[in-house]
């Protein structure tokens, strides 16, 4: 919104705007939403009947001879030109206490009564000498040293008090300051020359748009179009990350992380699908660890754990992912695929793994080369399981031998 300024002598008004016009549509459907800023200056311009008045009044005095205007003129030329000077130097010495030596008592020392400034940053903006004072010695010690070059300063006179002072220069942090860091500066400065001297009544600080180049009007296009290329970039690494997300929450659902094998949503439809159907050739393979309680209750928990990794591990390397961990301690193997040898063969390279590792554990099978039915399958390799299990712990000492009965 506009902030109208104190009212400063010789000035019909001094205006700063900071406005948020929103998104503004570029052509080609590009859209930035950026925040404008900028101070403006107006005189008022005498009539030119004024003028001529106060000439012809001069005049009517004694007129002085060529020589003497010639004379009076020179020297004011010569005032305005070291005057313009001094505003140059301050400009400079400005920026040079601040970012070279982080002391700002130079510009505080010589703010006008009515003062606006402009930061950088988005939210630097006061219009008034005691929220800058706060602001900029808040800034003691905070930014760090820097080097600055490829200066250049011009100074204009619009009226006789009144200076405008604008630069350009480079800086960049010093190399002991721990930060690397080259940035374009722009400053504006607006002096009023006093009875003390130049007074600063604005500031204005800038860092150009590195995006735009001669072929941008006035307007940041290529900057709006590289920023909907960027959003389009992040839009789809975005897509791209939530897909992977949906993949990885979708594996965890059917697969038992820990272990890499299927659990039992993805055992349940696997069922469902194949059930009531002629399977055709079906080879059911079910597995139950020995003791699994025991160990839990002596060893801990890890320890069962681990025994169950351990268990997975010999079945991937039998079946591949045919298996599931449908419990604790149970284990199932559906083959729809393999013939009745190559079937038993994965048995027992399973159950040889197992004893291998010394991994009690009971086990039951079922096969069928044609007319497969799953859920009977599943009954009779279980039933065959338990029948193992219970010899097992029959048998006295537990000699952790595996049991395979059933073998058709």
């Amino acid at each position: 919104m506009p902030s109208r300024q104190p009212e400063v002598p010789h000035l019909q008004r001094m205006m700063s705007l900071d406005v948020w016009p929103g998104l503004l549509r570029v052509p080609g459907g590009s859209r930035l939403r950026c925040g404008c800023r900028t101070a403006i200056v107006f005189r008022r311009r005498a009539p030119a009947w004024r003028g001529r008045e106060r000439g012809s009044r001069a005049h009517r005095g004694s007129p002085p001879a060529t020589e003497t205007r010639g004379h009076d003129a020179a020297c004011l030329f010569d005032r305005r030109c070291e005057k313009k000077k001094k505003i140059a130097e301050l400009t400079r010495l400005f920026l040079h206490k601040h970012y070279c030596e982080n002391d700002t008592e130079l510009l505080l020392s010589h703010l006008d009564d009515a003062f606006s400034w402009f930061g950088a940053g988005e939210h630097e903006y006061a219009v008034d000498p005691a929220t800058v004072i706060r602001t900029f010695r808040a800034f003691a010690g905070k930014v760090p040293r820097c080097e600055i070059g490829e200066e250049q300063y011009d100074v204009i006179q619009p009226m006789p008090d009144l200076f405008i002072c604008t630069g350009m220069l480079w800086g960049a942090t010093a190399p002991d300051s721990g930060i690397c860091l080259r940035v374009h500066q722009r400053i504006t400065t607006v002096f009023r020359w006093t009875a003390q001297g130049p007074r600063c009544c604005h500031l204005h600080l800038s860092n150009p748009y590195s995006g735009m180049d001669a072929s941008d009007s006035g307007f940041p296009e290529k900057m709006a179009e590289e920023s909907r290329r960027y959003l389009r970039e992040q839009i789809e690494l975005q897509k791209r990350k939530i897909a992977e997300q949906h993949e990885v929450i979708a594996q965890m659902y059917v697969e038992d992380l820990s272990t890499g094998l299927y659990n039992r949503n993805r055992y349940n439809p696997i069922c469902d699908s194949l059930s009531g159907e002629d399977c055709g050739s079906l080879g059911i393979a079910y597995f139950n660890l020995n003791g699994l309680k025991k160990i839990n209750d002596l060893q801990g928990h890890q320890a069962g754990d681990a025994l169950i990794r351990r268990t997975v591990e010999c079945l991937l390397q039998a079946f591949g992912k045919k298996g599931y961990h449908i419990g604790g301690d149970e284990f199932i193997v559906i083959d729809h695929e393999s013939g009745r040898e190559t079937f038993h063969a994965c048995v027992r390279e399973a159950l040889r793994a197992m004893e291998e590792s010394h991994i009690s554990i009971s086990c039951g099978i079922s096969w069928r080369a044609e007319q497969g039915n799953i859920d009977e399958q599943i009954n009779e390799a279980d039933k065959r399981m338990y029948l193992a299990k219970r010899d097992f712990y029959a048998r006295k000492g537990h000699d952790r031998r595996h049991c395979w009965p059933g073998q058709d």
